[in-house]
This record gives structure tokens, sequence and C-alpha cells, in this order.
């Protein structure tokens, strides 16, 4: 599906190559118009709402997912940087970022799409009753939940081809080995660094 097609989206960053450097370099707009092209404030980018994004290459969707975390949609994006390979990354965000990556060596043109639910005033029960929340929200499964089956409608139930755990398939054998190695190594460096002398 072309990303084109899409009517609640609105494009949130490019991706660029950092040459050297397996980092990845998200170029997010300075100007930020929601899908009817009412301006946003950058802080959208930090805000803690049910969010979506769509990751397209060269206008067609490949990817669709979404988060909760705090920091907004910057954060949810930030372990697609580098994969998260400091650290202890999932499988999953190694493999975006694997995607990504080997994807924009090609030349090709990765951007990065948002679909947002505002937060609203809500009361909720709490233990002796109902409690006013300023800023309640929705889970942004339920967002993800409709994007996926609005895709799968227009695709003949073919997911976005980077959607992998949704399709129920496997990650490729070079992806799990190297996410493998990310993460023995990250436990080495650990082990090391958690050894107290009892001398």
């Amino acid at each position: 599906m072309k990303i084109k097609e899409v009517r609640t989206a609105f494009k949130i960053a490019d991706v660029e190559y950092v040459k050297g450097s397996t980092k990845l370099k998200f170029n997010y707009l300075e100007k930020l118009k929601d899908e009817n092209g009412k301006e946003l404030p950058q802080s959208i980018l930090t805000k803690n709402l049910a969010r979506v994004y769509l990751i397209a290459v060269d206008g067609v969707i490949k990817k669709i997912g979404g988060s909760q975390a705090k920091g907004g949609i910057k954060a949810t994006l930030q372990i697609y940087q580098d994969g998260g390979i400091k650290g202890r990354p999932s499988i999953r965000s190694f493999g975006i970022w694997y995607f990504l990556y080997h994807t924009i060596l090609q030349g090709k043109k990765i951007e990065f799409y948002m679909i947002y639910q505002e937060s609203f005033e809500k009361e909720i029960k709490g233990l002796f009753g109902l409690n006013k929340v300023k800023d309640a929200y929705i889970s942004y499964k339920l967002i993800e939940h409709c994007c996926i089956a609005d895709y799968l409608s227009k695709e003949n139930n073919i997911f976005p081809e980077w959607n992998v755990q949704e399709q129920g398939m496997d990650w490729a054998d070079d992806i799990k080995e190297e996410h493998s190695n990310i993460t023995q190594n990250s436990l080495a460096n650990k082990s090391k660094r958690n050894k107290v002398n009892l001398k």
C-alpha cells in the first residue's frame, strides 16, 4: 500500500545514512502539519499520546507499529537509530533497524509517519470512587489494530513486509545471528562490570 493512500497519518521524519556509521540519523521536520494541514507544535513528538508510526520506503508502507512509552514518538523510534547495539535490544527492534540500515544503503528513501489519538478528560475508577483524569488516553493497541485491519482489507490479508512477527514468520538467519552476537557481547560486558573483588 502506498503511504499517499493513508488519510490519517502525517510525515514526521526522513532517515539519513551517516557515512562510516551504523547509526542512522532521523531528520525530524521543523514544520509539522497533521493530516488536515493544521500546524502542530514540536511537542507533539515528545508528548505521551496513544500513537502509531508508519515506515514508508519509496512511498510504500513497510511497517506499522505503535507505542505508549514515555517520551513520545521520538522515544519510541530512538531504538531504530542504531538497533540498540550497545545494549540488549529485542529481536524485533534490532530487526527493524537492520531493515532500515540495509534499505538506506541501497539509496532508497525512508520516511516516518505518525497517527495519534488526542488525550481526553475522563472519570476513572480508583479504590474509593471516580477520579477526574485530565489526560486520559486510549491504548495505542486500539489504533494499531485498526490500522492493521484497514491495511489487510486493502492488501488481500497480506501484512506490511516488515511486520514480521504479526505474519507469524521467523526473522532471517543473518538478523538472528547478529542479534545473538550483540546480546552475548552485552552480557559479557555486564558480567565484567559487575564482578566484585572479595580479597
